[in-house]
């Protein structure tokens, strides 16, 4: 299951990606890093990396991304409208949709950038301060359709980084999640157990590398996986999510997705 893939998916409309795009911050300033933990909360998968040799490579294999470029980054911001130009210029990447981030309200800079290069995703002057920055930025998403159908960001577990357990009738029951949401996740039990549909898996405890978050989820339905066993999928009761148990969810998926990308960008 790619780690885009998502709970619930609206109904097919408008040419819209059913998984979304991934946004990358290239270089990001730190107000930037405070803002993308923003967006990664308001469900958009966020990334940053600082090697755009790297990132131009990844975009050849999956273009349908948005990337925003701090041109502050350097003695010389040409070498960005050069490094945008080539991404454009070529055929497999051209149609990846771009925008800039910087301290300095240049008309210059924002004429070369908007005008000549047609970056899609604006100029974005961040001394206005991270909320107005995030505001700006959650706009652009949307206008963009980063989204896509999905409703939230999942991401595949790596072995052994995230478990469960919780008590039922029949014991103490446990094992490894598989891919975990905000709303919910997908698991095997240990001993290849299968748990009805419909089951109601009180003061269940995740723990994911050291962070414990006790939630009450029910079974919403199970499948085989071939050399997994029966994996089980798990709603979270939304009365048993307070904010905090969100925030410490999400942070785990995007470090998750994050260490992920960081992986297949050492790869190209």
């Amino acid at each position: 299951m790619d780690t885009t893939e998502t709970e619930h998916d609206s109904p097919a409309g408008n040419g819209v990606s059913a998984f979304g795009k991934r946004v990358f911050f290239l270089n990001p300033q730190p107000v930037i890093l405070e803002v993308a933990s923003i967006l990664a909360d308001a469900e958009f998968e966020v990334y940053t990396t600082r090697d755009h040799g790297r990132l131009a490579r990844y975009l050849r294999k999956d273009p349908d991304c948005l990337t925003f470029v701090n041109i502050d980054e350097g003695d010389d911001e040409g070498v960005w409208r050069t490094w945008i130009k080539s991404i454009r210029d070529d055929k497999a990447t051209n149609h990846v949709a771009f925008g800039v981030v910087t301290t300095l309200d240049d008309e210059d800079k924002k004429s070369a950038y908007l005008m000549n290069l047609g970056v899609e995703c604006g100029f974005i002057v961040v001394k206005m301060g991270a909320a107005k920055t995030a505001e700006i930025l959650l706009r652009t998403l949307e206008a963009n359709e980063a989204r896509g159908r999905r409703k939230y960001v999942r991401a595949m577990c790596p072995p052994d980084a995230a478990e469960f357990n919780c008590t039922t009738d029949a014991g103490v029951l446990g094992g490894m999640i598989r891919d975990l949401s905000s709303v919910g996740m997908s698991a095997s039990f240990t001993g290849g157990i299968s748990v009805r549909t419909g089951t109601r898996l009180k003061d269940m405890q995740l723990i994911m590398r050291g962070i414990r978050v006790i939630v009450t989820g029910v079974v919403i339905g199970s499948h085989d996986a071939a050399g997994l066993g029966t994996i089980v999928v798990i709603m979270f009761e939304p009365a048993s999510l307070t904010d905090d148990k969100r925030n410490k969810l999400r942070a785990f998926i995007r470090k998750t997705l994050q260490a992920a990308m960081d992986h297949q960008l050492s790869l190209v």
